[in-house]
């Protein structure tokens, strides 16, 4: 998970056969955190090719670095929720055509289906396929990605119409989870936080901006929580034997052990 002070957001998944997913990327500064961050963070690892980028939702801070990801990297396939391509906006229209210009499948994810990367899975728990009331944020896709027996919780900026649809489909206790709308207050309200009883997460990643995470630490009562000003970018590996997540900053470490 990529992450700085400007609210980076985009989570890289690198499956045991290869395969390179993106979820989201983009910047409350707009997309030059490409340039600054991504991109180097993917040659770094040495990836030239992205096989799917998954779109949370049409909020620019989660998707406004794709023009000038596509200028770097191949992308086979982007998967968009219902509703991205009916936000009118010039970020939306530059990336529909971005997508064209450089001819890459689309596809569009709803609740209930599944996709498949080698032995990884990934389950779409939101949106419906119906328009759900309210704004962009409620129609966030959320992800639940599966490695063996560990599962991390993708949550886009879903608060809300949108946290009341979810929590109608009972998922196992979750190893980790991304705060939903960068851990802001309007989407942890009441305390505890109604996700954090119906995930029951392990670790929680909070991609905010630099402050105060006392809620934070209130809506996720015995969970561990970072917050990606303090940590920086938050590497998390699965193994057979449990989950370990690293600090970018400090090189703090987090395990998670199988079953426990």
């Amino acid at each position: 998970m990529i992450f700085d002070k400007t609210v980076t957001c985009c989570v890289v998944i690198e499956t045991p056969d290869g395969r390179v997913l993106l979820y989201d990327a983009g910047t409350t500064t707009g997309p030059d955190a490409v340039r600054r961050v991504i991109a180097p963070y993917l040659w770094n690892r040495g990836i030239t090719r992205i096989d799917e980028i998954f779109v949370s939702h049409a909020d620019l801070d989660h998707f406004n670095g794709l023009p000038e990801l596509l200028k770097r990297f191949p992308v086979g396939r982007v998967t968009l929720t219902p509703t991205f391509s009916d936000k009118s906006s010039p970020g939306v229209d530059a990336a529909l055509a971005a997508f064209d210009r450089h001819k890459v499948a689309q596809r569009i994810a709803v609740v209930g289906d599944r996709f498949e990367a080698g032995r990884v899975t990934l389950d779409v728990l939101h949106p419906p396929s119906e328009r759900l009331a309210g704004n962009e944020n409620t129609r966030s896709l959320v992800l639940l990605v599966r490695s063996g027996t560990h599962t991390v919780l993708l949550t886009g900026d879903l608060e809300g119409a949108g946290q009341a649809k979810v929590l109608e489909r009972p998922v196992p206790p979750v190893d980790v989870m991304l705060a939903p709308h960068h851990g802001a207050k309007s989407a942890h309200v009441p305390l505890p936080s109604l996700m954090a009883t119906w995930a029951k997460p392990k670790f929680v990643i909070s991609s905010q901006r630099p402050g105060p995470t006392d809620h934070l630490v209130k809506a996720y009562a015995g969970a561990t929580v970072w917050d990606t000003p303090t940590a920086g970018a938050v590497t998390v590996r699965c193994h057979s034997t449990g989950v370990i997540a690293e600090s970018f900053r400090d090189g703090e470490l987090f395990v998670v052990k199988r079953g426990k």
